[in-house]
Order: structure tokens, then C-alpha cells, then sequence
């Protein structure tokens, strides 16, 4: 019954069409109630009990598909092969429909994707954070001159188990400048800012009711960021400027840094996401006890426990420090300590050229701020 509501409630094809590729969508929003509700009773359970809990900070989740899991995980596949055998189809069949979330390229996105899966059947307090990339790395195409790469196309028509959280935004600034009060307390500003907004995939544990969360993120600009009188005047490219460098950063994982550009627009990504995730970590550290005014930040260790996925989502130190100091108002030694029990880091292996580096000229240009704070961490 609630398949067809689905397919008839929330369509996405015309009314006549019920072909293999509505009946998974159908079936895969039915699947979602169920996760729904439960992320919910998770999120309201976490809310209510404030536990200290985990935040995994990473560039890729290779999830795999989610309805055999999610049906499985919830133990009801029988109900749901039962359900759709009276569409006239078989479960594997309408599984196969299903395309990959291309969030992740290899071994540390996979990790990452099992983390989240066995953090959620142990009932543990956790959440990923990632960037919700438009076009994966790539996809492959075998022609007869060997392979081909195109651009992924998971999101080509939609993502039933993502739910965009229109309420979750947090403004990202890059390039400008470090203001100086009278005070001597420093600040950004200038520059260009993005909006982070928040995608939530469930990710249910097997045998639990706990579902935890994916937070992916995705870069937009705002109405207010459109030159309408450029745009009319004909203008249309620089009109929207903004709108096309949002874009950039979550349309590709990985992307070439042989140039300078590259370079950019991956830090960019890197910055994006800590950014945007921390912001977040401290909306909800401040929002599960009201009373949490800024002498309680020495509790946030107590709270908070960040998890950096190898090198790319190391500038969440700097970012951290920033935030606590410019945001906050605390003073440096009191940012670097609660810093320093809150993020934690995993290194995925040794060699040179897999750990990055980035040019002082291109961290200055794009991340003053930070850059300043990365200087003084380095000098004390």
C-alpha cells in the first residue's frame, strides 16, 4: 500500500509509466518512511540524552547500494519482496535499478561507509560529514579504444534517500583579508561567501533502531548573489558568477590540481567541508543545553569528538581555532586546549606523495585567517 502511494503521491514519472525504474523509486521512498522515522527517534533520543558523540570528517563514503542494505538492515526484505511481486516484479530486479551515490573512489571512502555502518549497529552517538559531489570521480566506459571516463550521473535524476535540511545553512568565506579591531581580536573579512547546505542520508544499523547520519554538504550561492541588472544588460555569465563558482566545488571528487585552479578548488572542497561541519558540531553542541554560554567550553571535549579522515580534512584544526577565537571569544590558549582533546586524526599510510602539501602562497590567498593561525601554531 505504501509503494503505490508512493507511485502515486510522489511521482517523479508520468501517471501511465510504471516501469522497473518508478517501481524502485516508489519502493525506495517507502523504504525511507521507515528510516525517516527512525533517524528521527535517534536524532530526538541523542538530543534528549546529549551523550558525547563522534563526528567523522571525510572526503569520500563509498555506501554501495542502499535498498538491499536498508531493507535487510531493517529485517523486513520478505515483506518487501512479497509487496513488490504484486507490481509484477522481483526485489533483485528493482535493486539493480539503483545507482551508486558516487561519494567515494577506494579503500578510504569504503571505510569510511563501514565505519558509518557498524557505528550505527553498535547504537553508537555518530555522524559522517562529506560533500555531496554532483558527478562522482568518474564513471567507466570500456570502448574499443580502451577505457573512457565520463561524469557520473547518480544524480541525473534524484536521490530517494537523501533529504535536503533547508534549515541547515552555514556561510563559508574564502580569499578577502584579516580584519584588526581596536581591541586587537582579528577577524575575515571581504572576499566571497558560499552557503553550506545540508543534505541527510539515514544510515540504519542491522538489528537496531538506531539510524545515524551522512551529513553531506552542498555549496550554493543566493538570490542576492545575482546580478539582475548585468543579467538583463546581457551579461549573463558574470551575472552569475557566483552561482557557477558554487557549483565547482562539489561537482567533482578529486578534482586535477595539476594547475594552479585545481590546486584551488580542491582546497576549496577541503575547507568547505570543515567548515561547514564544525559550524554545525558547535550549533549543536550550544543547542542541546541552552544554558551552554561561553564559560562552557571546556566542556566540549566532553561532548565532541571530531575524527579527520586522513590529510584532507586537516584544516579543521586552524578552522576549530578560528571559530573559537574570532566567533567565541576565547583566548588563544583556551581555544588550542579544547582544540586539541576534541580532534583526532587517522593516517592512512606513510608515503610522501600520498600526504599533501600545500603551497604558503595558494593557503594565504585563499584562507588568510587561517593561514595566520597555522603560522602561530607552527611558532609556538
Amino acid at each position: 500500500g505504501n509503494i503505490s502511494y508512493h507511485a502515486h503521491y510522489s511521482p517523479h514519472f508520468s501517471p501511465l509509466a510504471f516501469g522497473p525504474e518508478p517501481a524502485y523509486f516508489a519502493t525506495a521512498e517507502s523504504v525511507r518512511d521507515h528510516l525517516l522515522q527512525r533517524w528521527n527517534d535517534t536524532y530526538l533520543h541523542f538530543h534528549k540524552t546529549d551523550p558525547k558523540q563522534t563526528y567523522y570528517l571525510s572526503m569520500e563514503y563509498l555506501q554501495g547500494r542502499a535498498l538491499t542494505n536498508a531493507v535487510g538492515n531493517l529485517g523486513i526484505t520478505g515483506a518487501y519482496a512479497e509487496a513488490v511481486k504484486k507490481f509484477g516484479y522481483e526485489l533483485e530486479a528493482l535493486a539493480g535499478q539503483e545507482r551508486d551515490m558516487a561519494l567515494g573512489n577506494g579503500g578510504l571512502g569504503r571505510l569510511a561507509a563501514c565505519f558509518l555502518d557498524s557505528m550505527a549497529t553498535l547504537n553508537l552517538p555518530a555522524w559522517g560529514y562529506g560533500l555531496r559531489y554532483r558527478y562522482g570521480l568518474f564513471k567507466q566506459r570500456i570502448a574499443k579504444e580502451g577505457q573512457e571516463e565520463i561524469a557520473e550521473d547518480w544524480l541525473e535524476k534524484f536521490s530517494p534517500w537523501e533529504i535536503v535540511r533547508h534549515d541547515v545553512v552555514y556561510p563559508v568565506r574564502f580569499f578577502g583579508h584579516v580584519e584588526i579591531s581596536p581591541d586587537g581580536s582579528r577577524k575575515s573579512a571581504g572576499g566571497e561567501v558560499l552557503n553550506a547546505l545540508a543534505y541527510d542520508v539515514p544510515i540504519p544499523g542491522y538489528k537496531t533502531k538506531n539510524a545515524i547520519s551522512l551529513r553531506l554538504w552542498d555549496a550554493k550561492a543566493s538570490a542576492e548573489d545575482f546580478n539582475l541588472f548585468q543579467f538583463n544588460d546581457g551579461q549573463y555569465e558574470s551575472a552569475a558568477q557566483l552561482h557557477s563558482r558554487a557549483q565547482q566545488i562539489c561537482a567533482v571528487l578529486y578534482p586535477g590540481d595539476a594547475t594552479e585552479e585545481g590546486k584551488l578548488l580542491r582546497l576549496k572542497q577541503q575547507f568547505f567541508l570543515c567548515s561547514a561541519s564544525l559550524q554545525d558540531i558547535i550549533f549543536r553542541f550550544k543547542e542541546r543545553k541552552s544554558d551552554r554560554v561561553s564559560g562552557k567550553w571546556s566542556e566540549f571535549p566532553s561532548k565532541v569528538a571530531v575524527q579527520m579522515n586522513d590529510t584532507h580534512p586537516t584544516l579543521a584544526i586552524p578552522e576549530l581555532m578560528r571559530l573559537l577565537m574570532d566567533e567565541e571569544g576565547l583566548g588563544w590558549d583556551e581555544a588550542w586546549d579544547v582544540t586539541n582533546k576534541t580532534v583526532a586524526y587517522t593516517n592512512h599510510t606513510v608515503l610522501p606523495e600520498a600526504l599533501e602539501k600545500w603551497s604558503q602562497s595558494v593557503m594565504r590567498k585563499l584562507l588568510p585567517r587561517q593561514m595566520e593561525i597555522i603560522e602561530e601554531i607552527d611558532k609556538r
